[in-house]
């Protein structure tokens, strides 16, 4: 038995959307229909797989076995089947071990699905293709961080987590911790302008400037001292984003070396109101580079903003001594509680520590 998604199930006209509460992320880019079991009963499932949470951290204890056939061909139409995965596909490694793990629990079934076979098909045939055009494909993939059926963000990530010399080409776990954040505390926005340091991918830049958000935030600068990483948002705004790229509803990006805050060209933006930044203080041998950087920025500002810093806790001596180092330059460090997991509009991974922390002066 095999059954296909119809033709033209995907209707990619842009639709208005209109939200009650601010802290929904939306974007409505395209009206995705979907059978009700493909978008219902596997939600969790489907928003697991779109934004390539670990397969073995899933949500599979929400599968009712025994898997019906129909629930079969449903859970790959909601995952390897979504629409955003065939026009945007996730890592082909990561679909792979996916219709495995999803095999390995259907193990027992006297029958299989045909779409199951043919997604595990489908991904060990294009590894078959030529080496050299692998190797290249397989540097970058999406990944979709999805709200809601039809509200994500869409953005091309590095598959590795260090690549062309740095590690911002992927979104890191204390961005989705301050997302969550931000998300939580929208007043923290109000009239704000904001600059983001070392923003690798670009997705809390991309968030805050959501149209169906409507977040009160003033203009969004982005920047990252990698040429790489800049080049990536300026793509990862155009996949989320229609209008001009100068245009003030979409976020800014620029190359900003911390170390050479002082050639940074700040007439061209607004002055900023609020600084941003997520896992930037794991090598200690940037912190004075850092600091000379918010040192300089505070100064152009007369200290009349403000920064919020979520960092993933890997070494707390490393932390320590760039909290110590933040006391010594004469700003003022105030912890902030995370949003719980239950409140979270991510998956990601509640076990690990993530400090954020506002700095003022």
């Amino acid at each position: 038995m095999t059954a296909v998604l119809p033709a033209g199930c995907v209707d990619w006209q842009r639709q208005g959307c209109q939200i009650d509460q601010p802290r929904w992320l939306a974007r409505i880019s395209f009206s995705i229909h979907t059978h009700p079991m493909d978008s219902n009963k596997f939600g969790k499932l489907q928003q697991q797989f779109l934004c390539c949470y670990p397969v073995n951290k899933m949500a599979w204890s929400t599968l009712e076995l025994p898997l019906e056939l129909e629930a079969q061909r449903a859970l790959i139409a909601a995952t390897c089947g979504h629409p955003l995965n065939q026009r945007y596909p996730v890592r082909r490694s990561y679909q792979e071990a996916f219709v495995k793990r999803l095999m390995h629990l259907l193990k027992d079934h006297e029958e299989l699905h045909d779409d199951i076979y043919d997604s595990l098909c489908g991904q060990l045939a294009k590894a078959t293709i030529d080496a050299s055009t692998a190797a290249a494909a397989s540097q970058y993939a999406y990944k979709h961080y999805l709200l809601q059926p039809d509200k994500y963000i869409t953005l091309r990530e590095s598959t590795s987590f260090v690549s062309e010399g740095t590690t911002g080409l992927c979104t890191w776990e204390a961005a989705l911790v301050l997302a969550d954040y931000l998300l939580a505390h929208p007043s923290l926005l109000q009239g704000k302008n904001v600059l983001e340091l070392g923003a690798g991918a670009g997705l809390l830049g991309i968030l805050l400037k959501q149209p169906a958000l409507q977040l009160p935030v003033g203009q969004v600068l982005i920047t990252d001292g990698s040429a790489a990483c800049v080049q990536l948002m300026r793509e990862n705004i155009a996949l989320n984003f229609d209008s001009d790229p100068s245009d003030a509803a979409t976020p800014q990006c620029a190359q900003l070396r911390w170390h050479e805050i002082s050639q940074f060209p700040w007439s061209e933006y607004a002055a900023p109101d609020l600084l941003l930044a997520a896992d930037v203080i794991y090598d200690d041998t940037q912190f004075s580079a850092l600091l000379e950087a918010l040192d300089a920025i505070y100064e152009l500002r007369g200290n009349r903003c403000e920064m919020l810093l979520a960092s993933t806790v890997r070494n707390v001596d490393t932390v320590h001594e760039f909290m110590q180092q933040l006391e010594q330059h004469q700003y003022q460090v105030t912890p902030c509680a995370n949003v719980s997991a239950c409140a979270s509009h991510f998956c990601r991974d509640h076990t690990a520590a993530v400090q954020i922390v506002c700095i003022k002066r």
